[in-house]
């Protein structure tokens, strides 16, 4: 069974098991200042082949997981994510949902991108 590929504006709340494909417009780390600078969680601004533009968050927990191949400008194949509301005070982008990966999130390098 082929996997069906999906564009930012398709997505709904909920998991999501299609493969978007997307460029990492920028990243950075969210610290909590309270607590010495501890890392919390990596926010980024994705772009999909539509030029849509998403938040997406990779919890400290995870981040082990994708931090080496975190690189702005680079093509992505991303599935097996979480989609959820963004909060209001915190919306980055004009979507109203964001992008959130889990442990069965599968985010690699496209070799050949669009």
């Amino acid at each position: 069974m082929a996997i069906s590929r999906v564009f930012f504006s398709d997505l709904k709340s909920g998991k999501c098991s299609s493969v978007a494909e997307a460029r990492i417009l920028r990243f950075w780390e969210a610290r909590n200042v309270k607590r010495g600078g501890e890392l919390m969680w990596v926010d980024m601004l994705l772009m999909d082949v539509n030029s849509t533009v998403m938040q997406a968050t990779i919890n400290a927990n995870r981040l082990l997981k994708f931090q080496e191949r975190l690189a702005a400008g680079t093509m992505y194949s991303v599935s097996g994510f979480d989609v959820a509301r963004c909060a209001q005070n915190f919306k980055l982008a004009d979507s109203s949902l964001m992008i959130r990966f889990n442990e069965s999130t599968e985010f690699d390098v496209l070799a050949d991108p669009v």
